[in-house]
C-alpha cells in the first residue's frame, strides 16, 4: 500500500521565532500585572500629621466660646412655642412625653434644623403627685419600661433631660436604673441640677454615659428684667467656660431672648447640644466634665 505522504515539518526557524513569541507574551503580561512603584493618587497615603504645640492648640480652638441653651417644657402652646422657633437661635428643645402637642411639635423642630430632648418626669420633693411621674417607689422593672415609654413619644428625640425630679435625682439606685436606660437606647442626658445633691454626674461617669450639666437657670426668677439679668451673666459665664443653661416657654423669655439676640450671635457662639457634648479633634476642648 502506498504511504500517506506527511505533512511539512516547520523549519527550525519556524520554532524559534514560535517560542521567541512565547517568550515575549509572558513578558508582555508579566510588565502590566507587575505593582506599580508610586500609588495611583487616590491611593497616595495621608501625611502624618506631628502632635499639635500649645500655640498651635490655641489657633484650633473656636473663634467665640460655646454656649448652649434647652428650652423646657415643650408641647403644651403650639403658638406661643413657635415663636421661639422663629428667633433665629440655636436653641434645643425638650419636650414632655405627655404633653398634648408634643409629637406634633418636636416634629417641627426636628424640621427646623432644632435638635430634640425628652424632658423625662422624675418625682420632686414636694410635689404630691405623681401619676405621670417616675417615682422612687417603682421597682428597676418599671422605671426602663416608663423610661422607654417617655422616649417613643418624642419623635426624633437624641438625649433626655429631667423636669422636676429633686427628689429622684439624689437617689443613686433609682437614677441609675434611668441612666442606664438612656444608654441602653443610644441617648445621652442633660442633668437639669434640680437638687444639689443630684448624683447623676458620678453615675453617669461610672457607666460611661455622655452627659452635661445645666450651670444657668434663665428665667428661674419670672419676670423680663430677671431674665435680661441671667442672660447677662450667661455670657459672661460661657466668655470664661463652656456654659448650658436651661429655660422655659414663658413670654418674658421670648421677649428677653429677643433682645439679647445680637448678643448672642456675637460674643459667644451658640450650639446645639450635641456639639456641646462632643470634644473637638485636635485639641483638647473638654465641654463637659464626664464627656
Amino acid at each position: 500500500m502506498p504511504r500517506k505522504k506527511k505533512g511539512p515539518t516547520p523549519s527550525r526557524l519556524g520554532w524559534a521565532l514560535w517560542a521567541l513569541f512565547i517568550l515575549i507574551s509572558i513578558l508582555g503580561a508579566l510588565y502590566i500585572l507587575k505593582p506599580l512603584k508610586k500609588p495611583l493618587p487616590s491611593q497616595t497615603p495621608l501625611p502624618k500629621t506631628p502632635p499639635l504645640n500649645q500655640r498651635q492648640r490655641k489657633t484650633l480652638r473656636p473663634s467665640r466660646p460655646l454656649a448652649c441653651i434647652i428650652i423646657d417644657d415643650m408641647g403644651q402652646n403650639p403658638a406661643l412655642e413657635r415663636k421661639f422657633f422663629g428667633l433665629g437661635l440655636k436653641l434645643n428643645f425638650s419636650f414632655l412625653p405627655e404633653a398634648p402637642f408634643t409629637k406634633r411639635l418636636a416634629s417641627e423642630a426636628y424640621a427646623r434644623g432644632f435638635e430634640v430632648l425628652v424632658h423625662l418626669p422624675l418625682q420632686a420633693e414636694r410635689v404630691k403627685d405623681h401619676s405621670h411621674f417616675i417615682t422612687l417607689h417603682m421597682n428597676e422593672v418599671e422605671v426602663k419600661r416608663r423610661v422607654r415609654e417617655a422616649v417613643k413619644r418624642v419623635p426624633f428625640a437624641i438625649g433626655v433631660n429631667h423636669h422636676m425630679g429633686s427628689a429622684f435625682s439624689a437617689d443613686r439606685k433609682h437614677m441609675r436604673w434611668v441612666l442606664e436606660e438612656v444608654q441602653n437606647l443610644g441617648l445621652f442626658y442633660v442633668d437639669s441640677r434640680t437638687t444639689k445633691k443630684t448624683v447623676v454626674p458620678e453615675l453617669a461617669r461610672k457607666i460611661g454615659l455622655p452627659f452635661a450639666e445645666r450651670r444657668i437657670f434663665l428665667d428661674h426668677k419670672r419676670g423680663y428684667e430677671a431674665v435680661c439679668k441671667a442672660l447677662e451673666n450667661f455670657v459672661k459665664r460661657a466668655q470664661k467656660e463652656p456654659t448650658l443653661a436651661i429655660a422655659h416657654p414663658h413670654p418674658y423669655t421670648l421677649k428677653a431672648l429677643q433682645k439679647f439676640k445680637n448678643r448672642l450671635q456675637k460674643d459667644v457662639s451658640l450650639v446645639p447640644i450635641s456639639v456641646f457634648l462632643r470634644k473637638g479633634k485636635g485639641y483638647d476642648q473638654v465641654l463637659s466634665p464626664g464627656f
